[in-house]
């Protein structure tokens, strides 16, 4: 008798840790088809996003990925025929393999992990320019529409020349006017 309410209370005990266990994040946009971008993105955001964390904080997660586990290589990237999805693709899956890449790669696995996320995004080019130094450079971000708003992520400005990096993410139009410049 003993042996079988210790059994059944281990079988309700089992029932409620399986219930209250943790669910992994599951994104809510679509996958891109690209079978190794796709599983590469999904494996960084359930590793960064929680279930039960809030918009704001999973977002956040993923900025802090790109900030601080990517590394600036620099770069050049032909990207006269604009951000193509298959240039997108092709960067974002490079920099997740590699680990470095320059902004342009940095903007694209950032718009593909929002978009994966399921937020309406797009890398944005312009220039910005340096404290102390009036010369523009030539600078890749994402532009992105969250809770019904546009915002901006800009990791490697962020992360190399903001004083807080965490500015940049969902940053509005007006801070980042003060030191990019883009046909808005």
């Amino acid at each position: 008798m003993k042996r079988t309410i210790c059994l059944l209370l281990a079988l309700v005990l089992c029932v409620f840790c399986a219930a209250c266990a943790a669910k992994p994040y599951a994104p809510a946009g679509a996958a891109s088809g690209n079978a190794a971008l796709d599983e590469a993105v999904l494996a960084v955001l359930q590793e960064r996003c929680g279930a039960k964390a809030t918009e704001e904080e999973n977002l956040a997660a993923v900025y802090d990925f790109v900030c601080n586990d990517i590394t600036y290589r620099a770069g050049t990237t032909d990207t006269s025929g604009g951000f193509t999805d298959e240039l997108t693709e092709t960067l974002a899956l490079e920099i997740l393999q590699k680990r470095k890449g320059n902004c342009d790669a940095q903007a694209a696995l950032m718009a593909v992990l929002l978009r994966r996320m399921g937020y309406e995004a797009e890398i944005v080019q312009g220039t910005f320019v340096r404290a102390g130094d009036d010369t523009p450079v030539d600078h890749a971000w994402v532009y992105a529409v969250v809770g019904g708003s546009g915002c901006y992520f800009d990791p490697l400005y962020g992360s190399h020349f903001a004083e807080n990096p965490r500015d940049y993410c969902m940053a509005s139009a007006e801070l980042l006017r003060q030191t990019h410049q883009w046909d808005e």
